[in-house]
């Protein structure tokens, strides 16, 4: 059995916390604390002081550990649950390590764990936090074989490692064939998703406000932004409603209606996604997105034809000012259900306004003016609503969030007769002014109406815009970062300071960059780049690119580890002319020094087998010798002058 070293066995313990730390905000707290009392108690088997726990014992490790894991997520099939179970067998294993090649597993193992990172955080500031955690692991694989200590050597050569390896890992980053997965990815748990869902509730969307993360981002071609007031980023259409909460009509989902032509003047732009669950698209109506695996649903939604996960990126079409008239009796009708008998109030001054007002668009107008003309409040904090919801905001409480302007218009709306339904998605979008793209983030979420009007088709309504008319023109930033509660989620996230705005969008741009020429690099701009830059694919040019990228990277650090002597002799002037006078005897003479000879055994052999060159080597070695072990600042003058071989008189014997 081989045993390792104590310092071995610390650069182990040293390179798995590195792997797991950075994993902290996905595995639950309570496995760090395991990583703890499991490194400790190995440390105290290093040293003799505990002994291996006994096979119950670490059954019973198992056993706990698994079901923490179980209570902690409530299922297994999921990024999270899996994640956590493989990091807990890296922990444990470490209980079990009685040979180096245990230590081997273990260091293997930290790999994978470090390449699930990537899973939850594709940022570009993930991949130097990578790069330290590879070099801590490439450390304690050189430690394991160092009987002492010797740090600054184990992380050089690791770092030297890394080096040769970068032309290799850009090469194939370029080459290798984007396939799709070979098996389905379990989707991200609930805990995991964050942004929009296809149910809403009053208060939800103000709750999303408090969060500060990143939703999309969309680059428009030509770099020319809509206005804000057209920046309405529609992702879902809510039509049935409960009394309680606006849910999708998922009977409606399942056809595949064609999509509307465009007609007009189109405006193209690419957005890009966060990681996440995918399960419906954002864009400006009325759209064509640009993607084979994505199907028009109808009421101008995009929907992956399959749930998709990680960063998605798409190409949209847009015509803004489409009218939108896609619609049927049966869809009309859908839109004019109201549930029970909740909330009589509103539905008595919806009928009012019927009477009223036989045009639909009157009685649009109508609620409107009672929005503008009454005491609401837009905040973020509304009061707690009970079962008569809608009555209880239009008519006592009068405070509240998007969501609830937006779903008590359209409850008014199907009261009076007009078709109306509720859109959610999110609304403006900051400016990164750098590269002159737009951020949306999951403050932005935004809830408005819908409403039919027979002559003018499907209109947009944000009631929202009566009361809080800054929400549209501004941004949700600008009107809500002085109530209390906005960004609550995100204390640390820089948008809370107006002085780091610079600052973060630079950033931004940086991460943009990353995602679009490296997490977005997919086969199309795979072909792209190769054609550009190798002419086309075969695998002669493959060849020859891992030949460049593979063997000469390795081959110029074989050269530099194993230079010959002549070129460390450089970097020494007495060595170098020592050598110059000794190839210019052996011309001459035929004298060579041997191997392991001293300087003053062949300075002896000079003189006993070439006595007409003895005096000038002799004072060319004593001014050596001088020079080297001395380090007499006047012999090496002397010693340039007597790098030629020549015969020396007395006098210059003398002063040699």
């Amino acid at each position: 059995m081989t045993r390792t070293s104590a310092p071995a066995v610390m650069w182990l313990l040293l390179a798995q916390l590195a792997a797991i730390a950075p994993l902290a905000p996905t595995i639950p707290v309570w496995m760090v604390l395991v990583w703890g009392a499991v490194a400790w108690w190995y440390w105290r088997i290093v040293t003799a002081a505990w002994s291996f726990p006994s096979a119950l014992v670490k059954v019973a490790l198992v056993v706990f550990s698994v079901a923490g894991i179980y209570l902690q997520y409530r299922q297994w099939l999921a990024l999270e649950p899996m994640v956590a179970t493989l990091v807990l067998a890296v922990i444990l294993k470490v209980l079990e390590l009685k040979q180096r090649r245990d230590h081997w597993l273990v260091l293997l193992l930290c790999y994978f764990v470090v390449a699930c990172r990537f899973l939850f955080e594709q940022q570009i500031n993930a991949v130097p936090v990578a790069v330290l955690q590879l070099l801590a692991i490439l450390a304690a694989q050189q430690m394991l074989y160092r009987e002492k200590p010797a740090v600054a050597a184990s992380v050089r050569l690791s770092a030297l490692m890394l080096i040769q390896a970068l032309p290799l890992m850009l090469f194939l980053f370029l080459v290798f064939p984007r396939i799709g997965p070979l098996w389905s990815m379990p989707l991200p748990s609930a805990k995991a998703q964050t942004g929009m869902s296809d149910e809403l509730r009053f208060g939800d969307i103000a709750e999303l406000s408090q969060n500060a993360a990143l939703a999309f981002r969309v680059r428009f071609e030509g770099g020319q932004l809509p206005p804000p007031s057209q920046r309405y980023w529609r992702g879902l259409v809510l039509e049935n409603y409960d009394s309680q909460r606006w849910t999708v009509n998922r009977m409606g989902r399942l056809t595949t209606p064609p999509p509307p032509p465009l007609q007009g003047e189109r405006q193209r732009y690419v957005v890009t996604l966060e990681p996440g669950a995918h399960e419906w698209l954002y864009s400006l109506p009325v759209a064509r997105v640009n993607r084979e695996d994505i199907r028009y649903a109808g009421a101008y939604q995009w929907l992956p034809k399959a749930p998709l996960t990680g960063r998605l990126q798409y190409t949209v079409d847009s015509v803004l000012m489409q009218p939108r008239t896609e619609a049927s009796n049966r869809v009309l009708q859908r839109n004019l259900r109201l549930p029970g008998n909740d909330s009589p109030r509103a539905r008595e001054l919806a009928l009012q306004w019927a009477r009223q007002y036989p045009d639909p668009a009157d009685r649009v107008a109508a609620a409107l003016r009672y929005f503008s003309n009454s005491p609401f409040e837009y905040t973020l904090k509304p009061a707690l609503l009970g079962r008569n919801n809608v009555d209880e905001f239009l008519f006592e409480s009068r405070q509240g969030f998007c969501e609830h302007y937006a779903g008590s218009f359209v409850f008014l709306m199907r009261a009076a007769g007009v078709p109306s339904r509720l859109v959610v998605g999110y609304q403006g979008g900051e400016v990164n002014t750098t590269d002159n793209y737009l951020l949306v983030h999951q403050s932005d979420a935004h809830a408005w109406a819908e409403v039919w009007l027979p002559a003018r088709g499907w209109q947009r309504i944000d009631p929202t815009s009566t009361v809080a008319p800054d929400r549209v023109a501004l941004g949700a930033d600008s009107l809500l970062s002085t109530q209390q509660g906005f960004l609550g989620k995100s204390p640390l996230s820089l948008r809370r300071f107006d002085w780091a705005r610079d600052i973060r969008l630079y950033l931004d741009s940086v991460n943009y960059a990353w995602a679009n020429w490296v997490l977005n690099y997919d086969s199309e701009r795979q072909s792209g780049v190769l054609s550009s830059l190798m002419g086309g694919i075969s695998v002669k040019r493959m060849l020859v690119g891992l030949l460049i990228f593979g063997a000469l990277p390795m081959a110029l650090v074989a050269l530099m580890m194993f230079k010959p002597a002549w070129r460390a002799s450089r970097r020494e002037p007495a060595l170098r002319y020592y050598h110059t006078a000794c190839r210019r005897l052996a011309r001459r003479t035929g004298l060579r020094r041997e191997p392991g000879e001293t300087v003053a055994a062949f300075s002896r052999r000079v003189g006993e087998q070439a006595p007409e060159w003895a005096p000038w080597f002799a004072a060319l070695s004593s001014a050596f010798e001088r020079c080297q072990y001395r380090r007499d600042s006047d012999a090496l003058s002397q010693l340039r002058a007597l790098k030629r071989p020549k015969k020396l008189s007395e006098k210059e014997i003398a002063n040699a």
